[in-house]
């Protein structure tokens, strides 16, 4: 059985204009799919969130983006997963909805469907709210690990190279293994 549109949510997204919000961190962000981005309700020097920037963080199986979020830029996170060591002290990893989701209306206007097409299959809502995720969602922890290791073996490498270059060197080390 399909779901009956919320008509006050239709009303206010069709007839007055309003986009949907979603709260992340504690801050507003206008769900703008004819921006392609979340935009900042209030804070003008952010640059918002662009779904291009964070396509990539895209769980097919979920339909939710899991990403790192900058609470103090209110954009996202950018991990050189080839260089991280530490879990990253300013960041936090917010799972959202996707925009077909968080605004069925602006997809399907953006996408050149009937603006009621799929709505009775889908909770119509004009405020939605991030969820805190872990760390684990987005294999830092993991990466972590795998370049620590990685660090670990190359240091034994580079010791390995420096003492056969330096035959005292070498001799001192050998003294310390008897």
């Amino acid at each position: 059985m399909e779901n009956e549109i919320n008509q006050e949510a239709y009303d206010l997204r069709v007839n007055k204009g309003m986009l949907p919000t979603i709260a992340i961190e504690g801050h507003i962000f206008f769900v703008d799919i004819r921006m392609n981005k979340l935009r900042p309700k209030d804070d003008f020097l952010s640059n918002g969130i662009s779904f291009s920037d964070i396509e990539v963080n895209f769980n097919d199986l979920t339909g939710k983006y899991i990403f790192p979020y900058n609470p103090q830029k209110k954009e996202p996170g950018n991990i050189d997963y080839n260089t991280i060591t530490a879990i990253p002290k300013d960041f936090v990893v917010v799972e959202i909805p996707s925009e077909l989701k968080m605004d069925p209306i602006g997809w399907n206007r953006q996408h050149g469907y009937d603006l009621k097409d799929g709505l009775e299959a889908i909770d119509l809502q004009m405020t939605f709210k991030a969820k805190r995720a872990k760390w684990g969602d987005i294999y830092v922890p993991q990466k972590i690990k795998e370049n620590l290791a990685q660090m670990k073996k190359s240091r034994k490498e580079n010791q390995k190279q420096e003492s056969e270059k330096n035959p005292q060197e070498k001799q001192r080390r050998k003294g310390r293994k008897i």
